[in-house]
């Protein structure tokens, strides 16, 4: 991976909306490219532990907003904040991860892959810490003031009531950043923070058009979608239209599709293959896209 960089507060690329906060950082370590001034960005941030509803969710945002020439920002944790990358990069955007480490530290130990696509992709890794820092309970709160305070909105996906991310919730609202949040089911733990969030003001942010609204780019010009491809067509088109955006048995696609099962886990398969549907545990199917 490239080496990192270290960008310091009045240096030429220095971003101005970092200098507003309260608590600046004096410098950066920078690995990748941060991007001009004028970028916009929108963070998009939940729960570590999530569900399929969340990461749908986090994915169809952050999608949007990398079509419309948004810059993703996330703090590079599991669950929403990796969704939200990763959709950024399958969209064919530019995403930032901020790291409650040093930048050379790789947290989570999994992320390897997607902290060199990240970087690889053109967007960048950004610290405020020492190269070597390892993460601590006080960095990963502290960080978060960084992914609102670079960006123009925050979004707020999934979070129950000891996520991180109400902790950026707290510093876009100190800051002055609009807040959005992600309704769901009011009976699901990973609801109750985003629930909270719009009763006490928090925007709804049901797609990404509601905050591309709100910043001025509703209709801007979309960047196409990576692998955007004609509707399959013979068993793995009847297969595709059976899917939905929940998962579903397989026996049960293939009884909507007209086909025997096997037929339907092999246009399952090749669908898999091809990036149109996933996979989850027990032979249940929903679409990618």
């Amino acid at each position: 991976m490239v080496p990192g960089w270290t960008l310091a507060r009045g240096d030429a690329g220095w971003l101005p909306r970092l200098g507003a906060i309260p608590d600046p950082p004096a410098r950066l370590r920078v690995r990748g490219v941060l991007g001009e001034a004028g970028e916009r960005r929108v963070a998009v941030v939940g729960s570590r532990r999530t569900d399929d509803y969340g990461r749908e969710l986090a994915r169809e945002l952050a999608g949007g907003l990398a079509r419309a020439r948004v810059c993703v920002v996330s703090g590079g944790a599991e669950g929403i904040d990796a969704a939200a990358h990763e959709a950024a990069l399958d969209a064919g955007g530019r995403t930032i991860a901020v790291l409650g480490c040093g930048l050379d530290v790789v947290y989570p130990a999994g992320h390897a892959r997607l902290f060199r696509r990240i970087v690889e992709s053109g967007g960048a890794l950004v610290s405020e810490y020492e190269d070597g820092a390892p993460g601590a309970r006080w960095t990963f709160p502290q960080r978060n003031r960084l992914v609102s305070g670079m960006s123009e909105a925050v979004v707020v996906v999934r979070a129950d009531e000891g996520s991180g991310a109400l902790i950026t919730a707290a510093w876009a609202r100190q800051q002055g950043v609009p807040l959005f949040a992600v309704p769901g089911d009011v009976r699901d733990e990973g609801s109750r923070g985003p629930t909270a969030l719009l009763r006490s003001g928090a925007r709804v942010a049901a797609s990404a058009d509601d905050v591309l609204r709100e910043l001025g780019l509703a209709g801007q010009l979309a960047l196409p979608e990576i692998g955007a491809s004609p509707e399959p067509e013979g068993d793995e088109g009847a297969a595709w239209r059976a899917l939905g955006r929940k998962p579903s048995h397989a026996d049960e696609i293939a009884r909507a599709a007209g086909l025997s099962t096997g037929r339907a886990l092999a246009a399952l398969l090749a669908l898999e293959l091809a990036g149109l549907c996933e996979q989850r545990p027990g032979h249940y199917f929903l679409r990618s896209r």
